[in-house]
């Protein structure tokens, strides 16, 4: 059923923080998309995860086409979350872009601090709850591109960013998998 309502198209938004950098999406955030979303997150699913890695190479094909060629830096899962899943989620899939469109991935980035589920707060705690939370490892030559399921409000792209522009590294753009509009 969820293959029937998953329907890749180019979804553009911007970040919040300057310099300001495209963010690509394939898919609108629907109840559709946020049970593939946990299915994959939560339990494992190959078939949610083709579905989602599917929809990141068709938004990552429309990033490159504008950006040029970049490496993958994925969002990393909080330590407890990923040890409760057995992997970090984003940092599998963004694996498996790599294979596919032969770009990089660059495990830059590690959260300082805990922070709480960013899924049950609004907007603006989400910017608070993230705010100096991720920090980039190294210096990296050439134009990140920041990998993540879904953006809702930027909160996590944009604490990426500011953690990777720290080390002096290039952000270029995000993609993601879902989108869910309005991006405020």
């Amino acid at each position: 059923m969820c293959r029937r309502y998953w329907h890749p198209h180019i979804y553009r938004t911007w970040s919040h923080s300057a310099p300001h950098f495209p963010i690509y999406s394939a898919i609108p955030y629907s109840p559709i998309a946020g049970k593939v979303i946990l299915a994959a997150k939560e339990n494992g699913l190959s078939g949610a995860d083709t579905l989602i890695t599917g929809a990141l190479m068709h938004a990552l094909r429309y990033c490159i086409k504008d950006q040029g060629q970049g490496f993958l830096v994925p969002i990393p899962s909080r330590k407890a979350v990923a040890r409760l899943r057995g992997r970090q989620f984003i940092t599998h899939l963004s694996h498996a872009l790599s294979e596919q469109s032969g770009l990089a991935t660059y495990e830059n980035l590690r959260h300082t601090r805990v922070i709480r589920d960013q899924s049950s707060l609004d907007a603006k705690n989400r910017f608070i709850n993230i705010d100096g939370a991720l920090t980039s490892l190294k210096y990296l030559n050439g134009k990140a591109f920041v990998i993540d399921d879904l953006v809702t409000t930027g909160a996590t792209i944009s604490e990426a960013a500011r953690a990777l522009r720290e080390k002096g590294i290039e952000v270029a753009a995000a993609v993601t998998a879902c989108v869910a509009e309005p991006l405020v």
